[in-house]
């Protein structure tokens, strides 16, 4: 049977074009939408984790980065000198985005005590140093992607705002795919970023290092502080879905709608090779080949279309994304190195499965119904 649905394919090569380049552009626009869905989740996760035992105190209403959180910074003294708090790790912070070297582009300004830089950079690692204690006060560490976006490299100038700042610390990336606000960040003293960002005496949270249990602490400052926010690593799960749940739902439909489309117009495509082979399905029927075999080529068929269409648009996915990258005008792209997740790949290639078997049902089901007598007879 397989090589009767081969000859097939070429005795109709406009059809069997017709149908590869539907399964492509099925693959590529399912693909692509799972794949920014995909990296949106796994870089808001990447983000979140950063937060990695921690608790960041907040005005109510913020979660992280919790740029959007503005508290006294008498406030923050009186948190971080609570016994809960491990003062030695724990630190005032500072989280202001400023526009970065283009339109498409941020860099967050992440002002800390000096010598508690490990409070937000934790275990990433730091090409130089790793500490501002004892350099000049528009000494800065930055995230890959802000050295990225400046062309920065150790002991350059960057001007960000109107501020020329010198590079002392170039962190290494920490997020796999969507940049992380880590990555995306300046860190400078906290007294420096107060007086660039015109926020003198003004703190966004307090990155907090508990003694002790991280749920006592948390219940214990919650307490103090009904009016606040205590996020930490138990909250991440509800900003996850709280960011993501409307963009799941409007993802899934776009993928729901083109699926159907894509399963329409193969079973379409074969409905017209069935009827154009009547003549020849009723041959082989006349000459004793079962309703099985027929049903099973035209599934063959229909399978072997769609596979073809899928392995063609799982190695286009790639360049498809990167291209999409740049037309949001990300830069120094390269189309081929991007690899796509496994995950992805699993689930593109179950919905080509799953599209070449439906769309050969009913084209398989008119091919087992028609009678060799009336076939013989078609004109």
């Amino acid at each position: 049977m397989l090589d009767i649905a081969f000859k097939d394919f070429k005795a109709k090569k406009g059809r069997t074009a017709m149908c590869i380049i539907g399964v492509v552009v099925c693959v590529l626009l399912i693909g692509t939408v799972n794949l920014v869905l995909y990296e949106m989740e796994s870089g808001l996760k990447g983000d979140l984790g950063t937060v990695n035992g921690k608790l960041y105190f907040e005005k109510n209403g913020t979660s992280y980065p919790p740029s959007g959180s503005i508290i006294t910074e008498s406030l923050g003294n009186e948190v971080l000198n609570r016994n809960e708090v491990d003062q030695s790790k724990s630190t005032k912070a500072l989280f202001v985005p400023v526009q970065g070297s283009n339109n498409t582009q941020y860099t967050m300004i992440v002002g800390v005590t000096p010598g508690k830089e490990q409070a937000f950079i934790q275990n990433a690692k730091v090409t130089g140093k790793s500490s501002l204690v004892g350099e000049s006060s528009d000494a800065v560490i930055i995230g890959s992607e802000t050295a990225k976006n400046y062309n920065a490299t150790l002991g350059s100038i960057i001007t960000v705002q109107g501020n020329k700042y010198k590079v002392v610390g170039i962190m290494k990336k920490v997020g796999t795919g969507w940049p992380l606000t880590i990555d995306n960040s300046m860190i400078m003293s906290l007294s420096h970023a107060q007086s660039v960002t015109d926020m003198s005496g003004i703190v966004s949270t307090v990155i907090i290092s508990p003694k002790g249990s991280s749920d006592s602490a948390e219940t214990s400052l919650q307490d103090a502080y009904p009016n606040y926010t205590i996020f930490s690593q138990k909250d991440t799960k509800k900003t996850i879905d709280d960011n993501l749940s409307q963009i799941r739902i409007f993802m899934n439909m776009i993928s729901t709608f083109i699926f159907l489309v894509s399963v329409i117009i193969i079973m379409i495509v074969m409905m017209m090779s069935v009827k154009e082979r009547t003549k020849e399905i009723g041959t082989m029927r006349a000459i004793g080949t079962s309703k099985r075999k027929i049903l099973a080529l035209i599934l063959y068929e229909s399978l072997i279309l769609s596979l073809i269409g899928g392995v063609i648009g799982i190695l286009l996915m790639s360049p498809t994304y990167s291209m999409l990258g740049v037309l949001m005008g990300a830069t120094g792209v390269n189309f081929l190195s991007f690899n796509i997740p496994s995950a992805i790949v699993t689930q593109v290639l179950v919905i080509v499965f799953v599209i070449g078997t439906f769309s050969g049902l009913i084209p398989a089901y008119i091919a087992t119904r028609i009678s060799p007598i009336d076939a013989l007879r078609y004109e």
